[in-house]
């Protein structure tokens, strides 16, 4: 897909280009098990994610005004997870022009860091397209695949998939509602976003 912003599209655009990890809705139940997955042995537990993060985009454009990728796409924040409290959690996404009538293709990796220091690591592919009933929301998903871990997570694979909308703060007055408004420099929105998905350990044996 080749994407053609002009100055004054782009200024519109930037807000949900920054946005892509956003506020994320999962779906109810957990997602089915990938082709890849299937026949992995070990103790199976559902997990549910709750977070709140904030989030930046380096975006870049040619000097006519085209979106130069990859894009890089940093987030970070605090998550609520079932059955382990409160957990830090970052991710470190490439962002490239869309696949499949997409707008945007997402990957990268998705790291979940638990109050003891345990370390739970996904990667993570999907997309993001304008939501056409909200002007300067996106939508979001996001396939995830657990890939191993540190600590009680050693060994540990799994699956999940993400479903949501985000939001970008903008600059101070540059409009009537300051609820959107960017209150401190260093980062380009904020987020909140659920996980639906199932951890499988390996069996230690007695």
């Amino acid at each position: 897909m080749q994407l053609k912003l002009i100055p004054t599209v782009r200024s519109a655009f930037k807000p949900g280009l920054a946005a892509l990890v956003g506020l994320a809705v999962f779906t109810a139940t957990a997602a089915p098990t990938p082709a890849a997955l299937h026949g992995l042995r070990g103790a199976r537990t559902r997990v549910t994610m709750n977070a709140g993060t904030v989030f930046k985009v380096d975006d870049a454009y040619d000097a006519n005004g085209n979106p130069v990728f990859p894009w890089p796409h940093e987030v970070r924040g605090i998550v609520r997870v079932s059955k382990l409290g409160t957990c830090k959690v970052s991710f470190a996404v490439s962002i490239n022009a869309g696949q499949d009538g997409h707008l945007f293709h997402l990957d990268g990796q998705m790291t979940l860091t638990t109050a003891a220091g345990d370390k739970l690591e996904s990667h993570v592919v999907g997309f993001a397209d304008p939501d056409p009933a909200a002007p300067g929301m996106f939508d979001l998903h996001y396939d995830v695949e657990i890939t191993g871990g540190t600590g009680q997570f050693a060994g540990a694979r799994g699956w999940g998939d993400v479903k949501g909308a985000f939001m970008f703060s903008g600059d101070p007055g540059a409009d009537a509602d300051p609820t959107d408004d960017r209150f401190c420099d260093g980062y380009a929105g904020v987020a909140n976003w659920e996980f639906d998905g199932v951890l499988v350990l390996p069996r230690h044996k007695k």
